[in-house]
């Protein structure tokens, strides 16, 4: 077995290397020579509609290839997509749970991990972020913000014509 090569992961064939037999080293002359002919099979095969049913079989199984998970109950392929799709649990890390607490401890293992976020860690500045504000900082805001107890003019044509749906609704 050999780790998928980034060249092969971004077509969605990162699995083949996992089922490869050639040695984990990278740049080796297999391993261009199989990233050479899947990359010119996949150009090949999704430039162009496909016109024949050889084609579109050949569509449907590259599409199987690239999310064997999506077609573990294909009644001919499923069982090798569960073992492509086995390969590709293990090489990214993760494992069915089997029992209640290993779902609960998954469950709070991603609660705990925050992604990162460019937009949010450096444009979002505000304090109150990661927690709710305190009484005073409610009230600074508050007088800050200098909220009128004077309404504008056309609230009152819009709640005479809210309380009129209302009336209709009842009816």
């Amino acid at each position: 077995m050999s780790l998928p090569r980034r060249a092969m992961d971004e077509m969605g064939l990162s699995v083949c290397c996992l089922m490869c037999d050639a040695p984990d080293d990278y740049g080796t002359k297999r391993c261009k020579v199989c990233i050479e002919r899947h990359s010119i099979a996949r150009k090949a095969l999704f430039t162009d509609r496909a016109s024949s049913p050889i084609q579109q079989l050949a569509r449907k199984l590259a599409s199987m290839l690239q999310n064997p998970g999506d077609h573990l109950a294909d009644p001919i392929n499923g069982p090798h997509m569960a073992l492509y799709q086995e390969a590709l649990s293990n090489h990214q890390g993760t494992s069915q749970a089997e029992t209640t607490e290993d779902v609960e401890r998954l469950f709070e293992e991603a609660k705990s991990k925050r992604k990162s976020s460019p937009i949010r860690d450096i444009a979002n500045q505000n304090p109150w972020a990661n927690r709710n504000p305190d009484r005073d900082e409610i009230e600074r805001a508050l007088e800050a913000l200098d909220i009128s107890e004077k309404a504008p003019e056309w609230w009152d044509e819009l709640s005479d014509e809210i309380e009129a749906i209302e009336e209709i609704v009842e009816e």
